[in-house]
């Protein structure tokens, strides 16, 4: 296997290989195998020449076979070496049938003279001949994957050209070794005649929607089923000058492809199965929402101002989708929606929350009525207080006016003796109550006092 320049930088993956080098080494290879055929051709043909030339020196025939014996002289080298090119190509094929079982429908010895000979580069006109084949690469997986172009280009190798459209990529391998990722753009790819297509990759969106138990912390077993949304790459960056609909990264694509696995789901029985990236950013979905499920009683994902904690409030949903796009974008995934979708819990356990939580409505409904009832009454309170203090400053007020009057001028008089009396009595016996001065405020209780004052003065 020859040295391929295995490019660092991803944006050097698309172009490490192209249509000219495939025209070069295709001239080298062919060259390569061209070369011992001619020389073989020649040395045969020489010995046929050096015979016939003894035969006809001996004198033992005309010359008039001369003719006949120069051509079959030329024929039979031409013959012996086709007779051996189609047995070489029949073992050859023979064997690749055998080793890599390819389906019955596929022509081997095709693949077998793209790969020694490929395409050498020809002039116009004649470079029409000189195309090499292609491979379609779309929604996710390749076209017509029987015929021989795709099977090569995913078993064995170039030299073809893959024609990746919008929504799909290609992680290309050499000898079971990372080669490079090649995608969707302007310019196109090609296939080197040692890489192989190990993953067709498809960027569109992917949704997964399951369900699975979590435990409480208070050892309640609750039935979660969640939809998630996920993508390669970054769906934040986009490229103004692109025109593809699903932005490509060949590095994410990198990370993600290399997150597979397998595993065996029945250790003892069935097939191993393949973990794609989409089961590795599900598996980070069943790691945290158990994780915050177990950190929380049952009440606290259900009951609102409870630890932060309602499992569907949009808080707790954007804590979760931090924390899932915090561990898939490590692998390149980006998780673009999560929704919980169904939320059960044991029926009997139901039943008993439903009734627990009735009562507790219920005791914040009589604590609710009672704070309401004792604030009416308080209002009330307080305006009857002020209308009384108003009414209080306002008699205050005009029997200061009347008796700060000239006295000479007999103004006193003009009170009735009775009713200022009464209303001495009525201050009197209000203000010696400890009840009423402990609610009165203490402005009110500097005007009783003082009219108290001001109706004893007439008196005395």
């Amino acid at each position: 296997m020859r040295n391929f320049p295995y490019p660092e930088k991803p944006d050097d993956w698309q172009t490490a290989y192209t249509r000219d080098q495939a025209h070069h080494d295709s001239e080298k290879y062919g060259n390569n195998f061209s070369a011992p055929l001619l020389l073989g051709f020649l040395v045969a043909l020489a010995y046929a020449c050096f015979c016939a030339a003894r035969f006809f020196l001996s004198g033992a025939y005309p010359l008039l076979l001369l003719g006949p014996l120069a051509i079959l002289i030329v024929l039979l080298p031409l013959l012996f070496f086709g007779l051996m090119l189609n047995g070489a190509f029949r073992l050859a094929s023979n064997f690749l049938v055998e080793f890599y079982q390819p389906p019955e429908e596929l022509d081997p010895s095709k693949i077998i003279n793209n790969r020694l000979f490929g395409k050498s580069k020809l002039p116009p006109p004649l470079n029409m001949f000189s195309q090499f084949k292609y491979i379609l690469a779309k929604d996710g997986e390749i076209a017509n994957p029987d015929h021989w172009p795709a099977w090569s280009a995913c078993n064995l190798g170039g030299p073809i050209m893959p024609i990746v459209f919008d929504g799909c990529a290609l992680y290309l391998e050499r000898g079971n070794r990372f080669s490079r990722v090649v995608g969707p753009g302007h310019q196109v790819p090609f296939l080197e005649w040692f890489e192989t297509i190990k993953y067709v990759v498809d960027l569109r969106p992917k949704v997964k929607e399951a369900g699975f138990d979590v435990w409480t912390k208070d050892g309640i077993k609750v039935k979660f089923s969640i939809k998630i949304e996920c993508r390669i790459g970054d769906p934040a960056k986009h490229d103004p000058a692109s025109s593809l609909m699903y932005p490509y990264d060949p590095q994410a694509v990198k990370k993600a492809i290399e997150r597979y696995a397998l595993r065996w789901p029945k250790r003892f029985e069935g097939e191993p199965e393949e973990f794609t990236w989409v089961d590795a950013a599900w598996g980070q979905v069943t790691g945290i929402v158990p994780s915050y499920v177990g950190s929380r009683m049952l009440d606290d994902l259900f009951i609102a101002d409870r630890m932060r904690g309602q499992i569907l409030s949009p808080e707790a949903i954007k804590e979760i989708f931090e924390k899932l796009n915090k561990a898939t974008n490590g692998f390149g995934v980006f998780i673009t929606d999560f929704q919980i979708l169904k939320i059960e819990i044991p029926k009997e356990v139901e039943d008993r929350q439903k009734d627990r939580w009735k009562a507790e409505r219920q005791s914040i409904a009589t604590i609710v009525e009672g704070k309401a009832k004792a604030l009416s009454i308080r209002t009330q309170q307080k305006a009857r207080a002020d209308a009384q203090r108003d009414l209080i400053l306002a008699i205050a007020d005009g029997l200061e006016k009347n008796i700060n009057r000239d006295e000479n001028e007999g103004d006193k008089e003009r009170f009735i003796e009775p009713l200022l009396l009464s209303f001495s009595g009525v201050l009197d016996e209000s203000l010696r109550n400890p009840l009423l001065r402990a609610n009165l405020a203490k402005d009110t209780l500097e005007v009783l006092e003082k009219l108290q004052n001001m109706l004893e003065k007439p008196s005395s």
